[in-house]
């Protein structure tokens, strides 16, 4: 789990700097040979730019890794595995890191009303209940989720997306993700089934299923159209209500989020090779490359990744310390 755990936090830490930036931009401006912090650049009102670059510094993680660390200390408590104890845990988390820097990471989408106090908790899930475009919040953080007793995976990836986002939409992506990091990490299967494995795992609606069959269907990631990209991000450009609208990439929204997830690891060598076919999609890609360096580096390990990567990712020690603790209650 430490490795998965890094490799959550480089996908996380490094796609922040370049998130919501568009494909074609990203292609021709990113090697992988430096970090790149361009969230000056992110094409939002003035007024809002403070929202992503106040209190940033580079190869900060952001909500993603926050909110993974969060429910892994949930699973690792000895209390009932329930959404009450989840925004708990979500919520120290997010004061440890006020405590430690002085203010609050970036992104949390929703959530940042309830640690503000502008909503509660319930008027959040509210919110996100009926949403056509759910966040992909409960996608982001159900890595760990992978690796406790297959018969609780399900329920619990349930629990976790319901905490916030009681949406089908969500929970499916919740579940699909779970599965994936179980069928990959702890089956050793084979990356060419990945969506196969997670339509014979999740009970999909006739929207989630019709899509994934569809991304199931396309070719080599390098090999990739613009009339591909339609079916694995959606609308291109963006287009409102899904963030950020005018640029191709992937928007901010679980179901998409997940396709290109499943995507990618059916297509990906190696925990680099993942962030890279990641971050190259655009747009929200700090979300999509914490999952599948995560999941990779669970897979193949993280000597793949740049030496510089794993010297800058925040919080080193934590993040071994919090993995060790999961290790032990979580044996594979």
């Amino acid at each position: 789990m430490k490795e998965i755990l890094i490799g959550i936090a480089i996908g996380d830490g490094f796609g922040a700097g370049i998130e919501f930036q568009d494909r074609d931009w990203i292609r021709e401006k990113v090697d992988f040979t430096e970090f790149i912090n361009a969230r000056a650049q992110i094409q939002v009102p003035k007024e809002k730019k403070e929202l992503f670059t106040k209190n940033y510094t580079a190869w900060d993680y952001t909500d993603d890794t926050e909110m993974t660390i969060g429910l892994m200390k949930s699973l690792i408590s000895e209390e009932p595995f329930t959404e009450s104890l989840l925004v708990r845990k979500w919520k120290e988390e997010y004061e440890k890191g006020i405590e430690e820097k002085g203010y609050g990471r970036n992104g949390h989408g929703s959530m940042s009303w309830y640690y503000s106090g502008e909503k509660t908790i319930e008027e959040i899930r509210n919110f996100q209940k009926h949403r056509n475009n759910p966040g992909n919040a409960p996608a982001m953080r159900s890595v760990p989720l992978g690796l406790i007793p297959e018969d609780l995976i399900n329920e619990y990836a349930s629990i976790n997306a319901k905490a916030t986002h009681p949406n089908i939409n969500a929970v499916i992506s919740s579940q699909c993700i779970a599965r994936a990091a179980e069928y990959l990490i702890r089956k050793k299967g084979d990356q060419a089934s990945i969506i196969s494995y997670c339509k014979k795992k999740v009970l999909l609606n006739k929207e989630y299923e019709l899509y994934l069959n569809e991304i199931n269907a396309l070719g080599d990631y390098d090999d990739l159209k613009d009339k591909d990209f339609e079916i694995l991000c959606g609308s291109q450009p963006i287009k409102e209500p899904y963030f950020l609208p005018g640029i191709k990439g992937v928007p901010s929204d679980s179901k998409y989020t997940t396709g290109c997830v499943l995507y990618i690891l059916k297509n990906s060598k190696s925990a680099l090779d993942a962030l890279q076919k990641s971050v190259r999609l655009g747009g929200d890609v700090d979300s999509i490359a914490s999952i599948t360096t995560g999941i990779m580096a669970g897979l193949y390990g993280l000597e793949s990744i740049p030496k510089y990567m794993l010297d800058r990712v925040e919080g080193m020690k934590y993040l071994i310390e919090i993995g060790a603790e999961f290790e032990k209650k979580y044996k594979n």
